[in-house]
């Protein structure tokens, strides 16, 4: 009977100590820095300088980026299949490349967000 006390005892302090450890963890992730308690993505989006899309005609792209090389105009990314390369630039020196005979066309990035709860619940 003794033995039967002592491991409910030592089972009920391993279960408390589980529960214990459980709700510490919890607490911690939900102050996780990787996840803003406030939601700040659209702002620093907002701040960013706007990125553009420029779809060139199949095999001119070293034309295109020695253009854009020559007006200073950063290349973020390329999308290689589509014949697309994704800048940051002003868009008054965008919008000259358009006239150039290699450039099919330019157009601005849109700007992206994700929908909240607010307002899906609406």
């Amino acid at each position: 009977m003794f033995k039967k006390k002592l491991t409910l005892l030592s089972l009920s302090r391993a279960g408390a100590a589980t529960l214990l450890a459980l709700g510490l963890s919890s607490s911690s992730l939900a102050n996780n820095q990787g996840f803003p308690l406030v939601d700040e993505r659209q702002e620093q989006a907002e701040q960013q300088p706007a990125r553009y899309f420029v779809k060139y005609h199949e095999g001119k792209e070293n034309e295109v980026r020695a253009l854009l090389r020559k007006h200073d105009i950063e290349v973020v990314d390329a999308l290689i299949k589509q014949h697309v390369l994704v800048i940051v630039g002003e868009q008054a020196e965008v919008e000259k490349l358009a006239d150039h005979n290699a450039v099919e066309y330019t157009e601005q990035d849109p700007t992206r967000k994700l929908l909240s709860n607010e307002s899906t619940l609406e």
